[in-house]
């Protein structure tokens, strides 16, 4: 199921598993953006984020545009639940071009 998530709460950490990152073409937007694709633990379920606004490598926190902010767990990974959130957003957007780039994300600690 595809539902809207609340504003975020300033400060406020979800916790993501399960992640990868995808760079983007989409709509009339002509510079790619880049997501944040993972399972939020808190809620039992996948999240597709707004785009990556910063990422802080030493703490593996990524600050999005919306304001929430992801503390990474683990490594990367698949989850079914995310790839269909993803698959979706994908589809509501008009997603053009993709490319996976969670190598840039992990340094394999």
């Amino acid at each position: 199921m595809i539902y809207s998530i609340p504003n975020p709460k300033s400060g406020v950490l979800t916790v993501i598993t399960s992640w990868s990152i995808k760079e983007v073409n989409w709509g009339a937007n002509e510079l790619p953006t880049r997501h944040l694709i993972g399972f939020v633990l808190q809620e039992s379920a996948g999240r597709t984020t707004s785009a990556i606004q910063s990422f802080d490598n030493e703490n593996r926190l990524i600050q999005t545009r919306s304001g929430r902010l992801y503390q990474l767990t683990d490594g990367p990974g698949q989850d079914g639940d995310a790839d269909y959130v993803w698959d979706q957003w994908k589809n509501i957007n008009g997603v053009r071009d993709e490319k996976d780039v969670t190598h840039e994300y992990w340094n394999g600690k």
